[in-house]
């Protein structure tokens, strides 16, 4: 007879030493001998530079099949995935899938929200690949998998729109067996500024509804500090962005580097760009990119604030004295590429963000002077940007920017810091309040911490523990079984971890200097610690063409049925007004 059993399996999100390549399996056997596998995410990795690989991504060679396009040779999966759920579109969720399809694989069905299902077509699109297929999911959906396990949607907050997390239960002899949720990146404590928010009473209903006798709660932990800052929310950070230009109106060229795809964020510049009663142009092939998607997905809140022109037009357009530029380059991307490369052959191209092309005096159009103000809104983040971060926002200084930066553990330059937004996952106390209400909801309840260093998961550990929830610690990986009340490691892994890595091998002068560059992806099979195993494949990378399809979300080649829907969303300015019903426009003088 079958032994019946639910197993977790972490392929990547509880690294060691890095960020990233968040990635997890469920997989249920029924009495039956049935056996259902989901997958959640399938995220890059952010590498070491001196790695000499741009990104690493989970290695998921037993899952998903393969066509190898060099030999034309298939492999099939020994473990095939019935659906692949994506949390949300960050990179380190999604960043896998495009590289995976260049390497040969054949992705399983995906299942995402609007928003996130749009800007994945969008990005295979440029590409050049085959659009794929990706059911739009909304909060509620309930998916049934093979007859022994439901997958359910659930609306979470965070940096980027339209999250959801993903309630799993499993059956056995018709019963729930066992419940999984990742949340993915989420936050709790506020109403968010554009799309929908964590609803607390619509998230416990699920548990409520579908109770297990264990639940897992697979949680984010990249932000449960003990005592960690309390959240200013978004009309202060909003306010606290516009004293900070106040202060210097001398300053007539302000620049935001930003996370491309971290709207919420974003939005802060639109409110102050309201108030300003200013345009902002958006500057980086990411930022069109989140614009198209969110027109594609409905979401028209800053229509009335983006400078429809060209960036050029818009620096030479004399009717906007206050200029405003949100840009990519929060993570300073490209620049030690850029400074190790640049000693040997200084016509490679190298792909810069828009704020690094800045620093390095490499932008066709924005020119650093005294007459910029840098807004680093996005906080440092050792493991990613500790080094190029505060270099980049230091070579920015010393062409006479002024450089406003977000609070950090150590002094960089003696720039001012003041906190311009909050970061977009759970802190402590919200983290705690929430654990509180779910004790009194599920009946068994363990709560395993993902996505965070080491120190990160501690904290999340003690965190639940003060709370009276039980704690499992859980590496890449590892076998979790989870049955009959309790979870446990089964049959860990012999071999090594391995990750698949792609390196960029950029030949030739281009002059456009902006991702994906001309040239090849080398993609290796590499060890922990990056070093090479074996080279998988190589893949040409397209070069992006300067003319702009004014129609290019209209996949012209997919049936109707299958384009993008634009979902009715309430207007609402962002600004909300006072108990005398004026406008609060947080004391912007003009």
């Amino acid at each position: 007879m079958t032994k019946a059993q639910t197993v977790l399996r972490f392929i990547g999100g509880v690294n060691k030493d890095r960020i990233g390549g968040n990635c997890s399996v469920v997989e249920h056997t029924d009495e039956q001998g049935q056996t259902s596998r989901v997958m959640f995410d399938l995220g890059s990795m952010f590498t070491p530079f001196e790695s000499g690989f741009v990104a690493a991504y989970p290695n998921v060679d037993e899952y998903f099949d393969r066509l190898d396009p060099k030999t034309g040779e298939f492999y099939k999966a020994l473990k095939p995935i019935d659906a692949l759920y994506i949390t949300h579109a960050h990179e380190d969720h999604i960043g896998a899938l495009v590289n995976y399809v260049k390497m040969g694989y054949i992705l399983p069905p995906l299942k995402a929200s609007g928003f996130t299902r749009n800007f994945i077509r969008l990005a295979f699109k440029k590409e050049g690949l085959p659009i794929p297929e990706i059911e739009k999911l909304k909060a509620g959906d309930n998916r049934l998998i093979n007859g022994n396990m439901t997958v359910e949607a659930v609306d979470v907050s965070h940096s980027i729109i339209d999250s959801l997390g993903f309630h799993v239960l499993t059956f056995v002899n018709d019963k729930p067996y066992a419940a999984v949720m990742n949340n993915g990146d989420f936050l709790t404590e506020e109403e968010m500024p554009v799309g929908r928010s964590f609803n607390k009473a619509a998230y416990l209903d699920v548990f409520q509804r579908k109770q297990a006798p264990l639940t897992v709660l697979c949680l984010d932990s990249t932000s449960t500090l003990p005592h960690g800052k309390d959240r200013i929310g978004f009309e202060k950070a909003v306010q606290n962005t516009l004293e900070v230009i106040n202060r210097s109106p001398e300053r007539s060229l302000i620049v935001s580097p930003v996370i491309s795809r971290s709207i919420q964020n974003m939005a802060i510049d639109i409110e102050v760009a309201r108030a300003m009663h200013t345009k902002i142009a958006l500057d980086g092939k990411w930022l069109q990119t989140v614009k198209e998607a969110m027109d594609l997905s409905g979401y028209k809140d800053f229509d009335d604030v983006i400078y429809k022109g060209s960036l050029k037009g818009y620096m030479n357009d004399k009717s906007i004295s206050k200029k405003y530029i949100v840009c990519t380059g929060a993570f300073a991307q490209g620049l030690e590429n850029y400074e190790f490369n640049r000693g040997i052959d200084d016509t490679t191209p190298i792909p810069l963000a828009a704020a690094t092309k800045m620093a390095l005096d490499l932008h066709p159009y924005v020119h650093v002077d005294k007459n910029m103000l840098v807004l680093a809104r996005q906080r440092i983040i050792d493991e990613i940007n500790g080094r190029t971060g505060p270099k980049m926002l230091q070579m920015l200084a010393a062409q006479g920017a002024k450089v406003v930066i977000s609070p950090y553990s150590r002094d960089i330059g003696g720039f001012e810091q003041v906190q311009m937004q909050d970061s977009g996952h759970v802190n402590a106390k919200a983290l705690a309040e929430l654990l509180e209400s779910m004790k009194g909801v599920a009946q068994n309840m363990i709560v395993v911490p993902i996505h965070g260093n080491p120190e990160q998961c501690e904290n999340t550990k003690t965190l639940a523990e003060t709370t009276g929830v039980k704690c499992f610690m859980a590496s890449n990986l590892e076998n979790l079984e989870i049955g009959n009340g309790k979870i446990s490691v089964i049959a860990p892994k012999a071999t090594p971890v391995t990750w698949f890595a792609v390196k960029s091998v950029m030949p030739g002068i281009q002059d456009e200097r902006d991702i994906p560059p001309a040239g090849i992806s080398e993609y290796w099979e590499v060890t922990e610690n990056y070093q090479p195993i074996r080279k998988i494949t190589e893949a040409e990378n397209v070069v992006p063409s300067k003319s702009v399809d004014k129609t290019s979300y209209k996949y012209k080649y997919e049936d109707e049925e299958d384009l993008p829907r634009f979902e009715k969303m309430p207007k609402r300015r962002l600004i909300r007004s006072n108990s005398k019903g004026r406008n609060n426009n947080y004391g912007h003088g003009r």
